[in-house]
C-alpha cells in the first residue's frame, strides 16, 4: 500500500493540473481552482468543498480567487447562480430551484479564515454571505419555514424525494419552462431542449411540492457560521439574527422532519414524510439541529451496516433502501467525499470522535487503495469494495475529492 503522503501528493498533482488560468471576462478571476472531472464552469457547490481542502494551500490553489468570483457575479439582489458559464453568464435563471446552492461559502470562508487568520477579507465578504442569506429565505423558504430546491439544486442528483411515481405531479411547484436557461437565442434554446430530456428523469418541477430536510439543515448552518464570522467582524446585531434564526429553524425541522419511530429526519411531504433515509439527513448533525435523543438515533444509522454503517464509507442512500443501486444510481449508493467530510463534522459537533476516526479510516483507506491500483482520484466511490472503481464516477476528480487525502487525513487520523 502506498504511504497517505504519496496518495496527497498524487491528489494535489491532479488538482494543480485543473487549475482554470484563462478568462474570456473581466468579473471571472483566474487563476481558480477546478472543480474536477473535465468541467470549466464554475460551480458554487463544488468550489465551496474544495475549499475545505485548499484552505490548506490558500496561494497555490488560489481558493481566494475562487470564492470571489460568486462575489463578483452576485447580483444587486443577493442572487449567486449555482453554476456560471467560464464567461460568467449564469447558466440558470434566477428564478428557478435548479439556480440554489447549499449555502455554504460563510463555511468555506470561515474555514479559510482559520488558517490564514485575514480578518480583513473576513469582513469584506460578510455583507456578500449575508444578502446571499436573505435571498434564499425570500426565494426558497415554504410557508410551513422548510425549504425547497430540486434534484440539482440540491446536488444530489438523483436521490428520491417521494414516496411512489403517482406523486410526481407539477401542481404547487415552480414549473419548468423556457425562463429555466438564463441563456438568450439559440444556444439557450438548445440548452433548453436538452434540458426537457433530463426533466424526465429529475422532475425539474418537482420542487416547492416538498419539504428538504438537507436543504432546511443547511440554512440552519449557513446561520451558524455566519453567527460566528458576525461575532468576528463585532455586528452583535447579525450574531444575534442569525442564531434566533437558527433556533428557530431547528425547531420547524425537528418537528416536520424527524419520525420519532424511525429515528430518522426525512424530507417532508403534505402531511407525512418520505421515507427514504439518504445521506442529506446528517446535515442536521453538522448543523447541531439534532436533539441529543434525535442525535443518538442519528448516530446508530452510522454503525448499522444495512444502512450507512458500510466498509468504504457512508453511501448516498442507505443500503437497504430499495432505490440502492451501485450500478446505475449516482448518488443512490455510492459514497462521495463531501457529504462524508460533513458527515464527519457533524460526529465531531456530538462529540462522537471515535467514531468519526472509524469511518475517516475506512474513507481513506478505500480510496488510498483505489488510488494506488488506477493511479487516480474518483467523483465518488463504492461503498462495498475498493478494488474497483464506482460505475458512475469521473475520474481525476480533484475537486472535491482531494478532501479525502487532504483533509479527511489531517483533521480525523493524525
Amino acid at each position: 500500500m502506498i504511504s497517505p503522503d504519496k496518495f496527497e501528493k498524487g491528489a494535489l498533482d491532479i488538482a494543480r493540473r485543473k487549475l482554470v488560468t484563462e478568462s474570456s471576462s473581466e468579473l471571472v478571476s483566474v487563476p481558480r481552482i477546478g472543480t474536477g472531472g473535465g468541467f470549466t464552469d464554475i460551480f458554487q457547490w463544488d468550489t465551496a468543498f474544495s475549499a475545505l481542502w485548499a484552505k490548506y494551500y490558500p496561494r497555490e490553489f488560489f481558493i481566494e480567487n475562487s470564492l470571489d468570483n460568486f462575489y463578483r457575479l452576485q447580483d444587486e439582489r443577493g442572487f449567486i447562480s449555482r453554476q456560471y458559464l467560464p464567461d460568467g453568464r449564469s447558466l440558470w435563471g434566477r428564478e428557478y430551484p435548479i439556480s440554489y446552492a447549499p449555502p455554504l461559502l460563510g463555511w468555506a470562508e470561515l474555514e479559510l479564515y482559520r488558517e490564514t487568520g485575514d480578518r480583513a477579507r473576513l469582513a469584506r465578504v460578510f455583507p456578500h454571505l449575508v444578502h446571499q442569506f436573505h435571498w434564499n429565505i425570500e426565494h426558497y423558504r415554504r410557508d410551513d419555514g422548510l425549504f425547497f430546491t430540486d434534484s440539482w439544486g440540491c446536488g444530489m442528483d438523483d436521490i428520491p424525494r417521494w414516496n411512489s411515481v403517482s406523486e410526481l405531479t407539477p401542481e404547487g411547484g415552480v414549473p419548468v419552462d423556457r425562463g429555466i436557461i438564463a441563456m438568450e437565442g439559440s444556444e439557450g434554446d438548445k440548452k433548453f431542449q436538452s434540458l426537457l430530456k433530463w426533466n424526465e428523469a429529475h422532475h425539474f418541477d418537482w420542487n416547492r411540492q416538498v419539504g428538504w430536510c438537507d436543504a432546511s439543515c443547511q440554512m440552519a448552518f449557513a446561520a451558524l457560521k455566519l453567527s460566528s464570522i458576525a461575532a468576528i467582524c463585532g455586528d452583535a446585531e447579525c450574531e444575534r439574527e442569525m442564531l434566533e434564526f437558527h433556533s428557530e429553524e431547528s425547531a420547524i425541522i425537528n418537528e416536520l422532519c424527524y419520525d420519532e419511530r424511525e429515528g430518522f429526519y426525512f424530507d417532508r411531504l403534505g402531511e407525512g414524510r418520505v421515507m427514504h433515509r439518504h445521506v442529506g439527513a446528517f446535515w442536521a448533525l453538522a448543523a447541531r439541529v439534532a436533539t441529543d435523543e434525535s442525535a443518538g438515533r442519528l448516530i446508530s444509522e452510522l454503525k448499522n451496516p444495512n444502512r450507512f454503517g458500510m466498509p468504504c464509507g457512508v453511501p448516498g442512500i442507505a443500503a437497504d433502501d430499495p432505490e440502492f443501486n451501485l450500478e446505475r444510481g449516482y448518488w443512490r449508493g455510492p459514497v462521495w467525499a463531501p457529504v462524508n467530510y460533513m458527515v464527519l463534522r457533524g460526529l465531531a459537533a456530538y462529540g462522537e470522535d471515535r467514531l468519526a476516526k472509524t469511518i475517516a479510516q475506512r474513507i481513506h483507506h478505500a480510496a488510498m487503495e483505489l488510488f494506488e491500483s488506477t493511479g487516480t482520484v474518483w467523483e465518488n466511490y463504492r461503498p462495498d469494495r475498493s478494488d474497483i472503481p464506482s460505475a458512475n464516477a469521473n475520474r481525476d476528480f480533484c475537486g472535491w475529492s482531494a478532501l479525502i487525502p487532504v483533509t479527511i487525513r489531517r483533521e480525523f487520523l493524525e
